[in-house]
């Protein structure tokens, strides 16, 4: 190895002896687009003032940050995911089922494909092929097309932030995927599914779908605890009333229970009437089952359990649904009670911003997305409408004027 020698009063330069004789080299530490210690060392000038030269073109594109483009043009996507998502998560960029979220749906769609490839790399023909498949082969619904995109647009529009990547090119793409399932359920087939579900399922199951009703996450049905219920009389009628809190989803992701979606999702709701006795019972039976089959007392007491006392799974209320389902020849899933609850609430004159905060939406667009027209809200807004202007003119044979002649018969 050749021995450099540093060129007086001048920082970075270096000299060395060959057998053409003496040449001149740069060496400039830096770090590059990774964060990593990296150096600049060209070799070979045949003047010192060479080398300067190009040490000074280096400081420059280091300075107005092309350097790091350059230097970035390697980095895997894949590896830039796994910075990105652990500093979004160190400095509370993201919640934790954020980053559960998101790293599922890369790791199970992108990183497959593209995880390996310097995102540089990556071109918009192949991408539109890659989420064209989504939708074609894969059969996925446009929701998780949208979601499965915003999960590489969140990863390359911050490595063109930080000047890993001079540009995202993968903006504005076509999206495409199987239109999502129905959610709409009329008061006439809820009444009847209900109906038969009361006859189908034994009282502590029913218990369950009835909570299923009030408009919470499938997740944060699971995460209920017996804890989570607390009882107390109303001042004014004595009537006892239920106060459930709801403050954490077990589910695919959190079998042992895990954080809800948003701020907003922390929250107690309150119930009186039939489901206050419903949830004193599903207390009283998840109890009975864990004593019966001797779980420990320290075990979390989750208010669904199964016949050994132990947290039912996370598909467990959807295959009993289906029970029901083939009963009555109707579709019904649980997250349409979600969206039966927000209609039927609004729809009966509640608040909408008060809906809002029982469903656990961040504002009111939200809640306004989950409700649907129903026949009574539409008669009641014809109604309003036509008590407005007066009432609709009947049309008789006295009143009607003679009709004008059609075209053939000018």
């Amino acid at each position: 190895m050749r021995a450099w020698t540093p060129v007086p009063r001048h920082p970075g330069l270096f000299s060395y002896e060959t057998r053409k004789g003496t040449r001149y080299g740069v060496r400039r530490g830096f770090k590059n687009s990774q964060g990593k210690r990296d150096e600049f060392h060209p070799s070979g000038f045949h003047t010192w003032r060479d080398a300067d030269r190009a040490l000074k073109d280096f400081e420059a594109s280091l300075a107005s940050g092309q350097l790091n483009t350059l230097t970035g043009a390697s980095v895997r996507l894949g590896d830039y995911f796994d910075k990105m998502a652990e500093r979004k998560m160190k400095y509370g960029a993201w919640r934790q089922s954020t980053y559960d979220a998101f790293t599922r749906y890369f790791n199970n769609h992108i990183r497959v494909v593209f995880g390996s490839r310097p995102m540089s790399s990556i071109k918009r023909p192949e991408y539109q092929a890659f989420l064209d498949s989504l939708a074609d082969d894969k059969k996925l619904r446009l929701g998780t097309v949208r979601t499965i995109h915003r999960v590489m647009m969140t990863t390359l529009n911050a490595a063109e932030t930080e000047d890993v990547i001079q540009k995202n090119v993968l903006r504005r793409m076509e999206l495409h995927g199987i239109e999502p399932k129905p959610v709409d359920i009329n008061p006439e087939d809820f009444d009847r599914w209900m109906m038969a579900a009361e006859q189908i399922f034994d009282r502590y199951t029913y218990c369950m779908i009835n909570v299923a009703t009030l408009g919470l996450r499938r997740g944060e049905i699971f995460g209920l605890r017996t804890s989570s219920i607390s009882f107390q009389k109303d001042e004014a009628t004595g009537e006892e009333l239920a106060a459930v809190k709801v403050d954490l989803q077990r589910g695919e992701d959190y079998p042992t229970g895990g954080p809800l979606k948003n701020k907003p999702s922390y929250r107690t709701i309150w119930t009186d009437g039939e489901m206050v006795a419903m949830l004193h019972y599903a207390i009283l039976a998840s109890d009975n089952l864990r004593k019966k089959n001797g779980v420990p007392d320290h075990a979390t007491k989750w208010l669904w359990v199964n016949t050994v006392g132990r947290p039912v799974s996370s598909d467990y209320m959807h295959g009993k649904m289906k029970d029901v389902n083939l009963a009555t020849g109707l579709s019904l899933r649980p997250h349409m009670f979600r969206h039966y609850f927000a209609t039927r609430a609004i729809g009966s004159g509640a608040a909408q911003i008060d809906v809002m905060h029982y469903l656990g939406h961040k504002n009111l667009q939200m809640t306004a997305d989950y409700t649907r027209p129903t026949k009574v809200a539409s008669l009641d807004v014809f109604k309003g409408f036509d008590h407005a202007t007066g009432g609709t003119k009947k049309c008789t044979a006295e009143s009607t004027a003679e009709p004008m002649a059609s075209d053939d018969s000018r």
